[in-house]
């Protein structure tokens, strides 16, 4: 699919803000339109200083991006993105990407150095998305944020949450998506690092055993799941059980000032395997670029 087809816009037609709520039931495999955001909340956001992007291609939206101000202490003022999704059927076409980079772009406009926004960390898609290609970096972890979400991805286990900082204007963002900052192999960090869970195969299954903690290491691999969604369908208790020690292990690295940099995968006799790296280091040095593995 070629770019130049594709439409990346501000919409103010209300037929197409009801568009959205079709990317967002299938985005997300909702039963029906209860979760998603209704058009009179979408046309509230826009104008009061939030920002909706579509994709929209042949007439027919295919993928959005929506957010508004969010304001912290420490942060100050910021773009919160809450919601991007693309349909299906035109994932793995750069079209969330192009969004991205559009919610980047307007974003610099407006004089926001920050986006953040949550999401799942044991969706390795979207762990390789936002930590390989736009370069984020997370300091905060919330258990079962959303409570009880009833859509195909998420119904069955809590919903925990990485809150993740995209620093729009830093090096590190500026060089990862020019391809200057390409995130380590696993082999490449591997001897550097701490493995803070065990795991092992059990019955065609890899299971989360126990948790490993040490904060002399300055480097940690915390693994989580190949495919969270297939050993839901497959093993709920053992995907509950990932989510847990999952849990146990990030709140207690991110407690003592470690930061989840980058999200690394690898097959190992044909089974994916899915970690993050966490550093110890000041956040400053991660935006510039400076890693303790180089």
């Amino acid at each position: 699919m070629e770019r130049e087809q594709i439409l990346y816009t501000i919409p103010f037609d209300f037929e197409v803000l009801r568009q959205v709520m079709d990317v967002m039931k299938d985005a997300w495999s909702m039963p029906d339109y209860t979760e998603a955001i209704p058009p009179h909340m979408m046309k509230a956001i826009m104008d009061n200083g939030g920002l909706l992007e579509v994709a929209i291609l042949n007439g027919r939206v295919i993928g959005f991006v929506l957010g508004f101000i969010g304001y912290d202490q420490e942060y100050g003022f910021y773009h919160y993105s809450h919601m991007l999704g693309v349909r299906k059927e035109f994932r793995g076409k750069d079209v969330a990407l192009n969004l991205k980079l559009k919610q980047r772009e307007w974003s610099l406009k407006m004089g926001f150095r920050l986006v953040v926004w949550t999401f799942d960390p044991h969706q390795g898609l979207n762990a390789r998305f936002n930590f390989g290609k736009l370069g984020v970096v997370s300091r905060r972890f919330y258990e079962d944020y959303y409570g009880e979400i009833r859509d195909g991805i998420n119904i069955g286990l809590p919903t925990d949450r990485f809150k993740v900082e995209w620093w729009v204007s830093s090096s590190r963002v500026s060089n990862r998506l020019e391809g200057n900052d390409k995130p380590p192999t696993f082999d490449e960090v591997k001897d550097l690092s701490f493995f803070t869970l065990e795991t092992q195969k059990e019955g065609g299954i890899r299971v989360a055993r126990k948790t490993r903690i040490d904060f002399s290491k300055e480097v940690v691999l915390v693994e989580f799941p190949g495919d969270v969604n297939s050993l839901r369908d497959e093993c709920l208790k053992c995907a509950l059980r990932w989510k847990l020690l999952f849990r146990e292990v990030i709140k207690s690295y991110l407690q003592q000032g470690y930061i989840v940099v980058e999200h690394l995968s690898l097959f190992e006799d044909e089974e994916r395997r899915n970690f993050y790296l966490l550093a110890k280091t000041s956040l400053d040095k991660i935006l510039a670029g400076e890693y303790p593995w180089r």
